[in-house]
């Protein structure tokens, strides 16, 4: 039996199909809670967020076209949740997840608290840099998505995605000066 397409379950749950309804949340809630945890840092705001993303989907599915698949149209509205919710709280100010390295035993302990330091360094360089970038960076860096996957999950064009993250890199350069000197360019940050 093959599997039924998201864009099939679209046409089916319009139809008033809700078991349909529970197959898509059930193929896309845990990406969708793993990027509320990237954005809000805790579990309880990760589960809030991702059932509020599956409301207003649910609510908007009527405006879905199908040119585009699903998967990206969700993540364009759980994207621009996720920075309403971050503006919001900006007081609380929502730092950029920093990826957790693995404890690597043939690492010395000096690596090990380099870069720890380099992390701590990119963290505080990334709360300053202008908001438009911010997601790019952390979906092509810290996500490890292509261009073309950034591009469909934000609509913005692939070009666009090229510009953002070669400025991004330009300005993290600028403001990390040469102790990060050559890391941007191995992708390691």
């Amino acid at each position: 039996m093959s599997r039924i397409s998201d864009n099939e379950l679209v046409g089916r749950i319009l139809g008033g199909d809700i078991d349909a309804y529970r197959e898509i949340v059930a193929r896309h809630q845990a990406r969708i809670f793993y990027m509320g945890l990237k954005f809000f840092h805790n579990r309880h705001d990760a589960e809030d967020f991702a059932q509020e993303v599956f409301l207003k989907t649910f609510e908007k599915l009527k405006t879905f076209r199908a040119e585009v698949p699903f998967g990206s149209w969700l993540n364009k509205i759980a994207y621009n949740m996720a920075v309403n919710q971050y503006h919001k709280r900006k007081r609380a100010h929502v730092e950029v997840a920093m990826p957790c390295e693995p404890r690597d035993p043939s690492l010395s302990p000096e690596t090990r608290v380099l870069r720890s330091e380099l992390r701590e360094r990119v963290s505080k360089v990334l709360k300053k840099i202008p908001d438009i970038y911010k997601p790019v960076i952390t979906l092509h860096f810290f996500e490890g998505l292509s261009y073309p996957e950034i591009s469909r999950a934000l609509s913005i064009p692939v070009n666009t995605i090229k510009s953002y993250v070669f400025r991004a890199k330009q300005l993290l350069r600028i403001r990390l000066g040469t102790y990060v000197y050559g890391y941007l360019e191995e992708g390691v940050i």
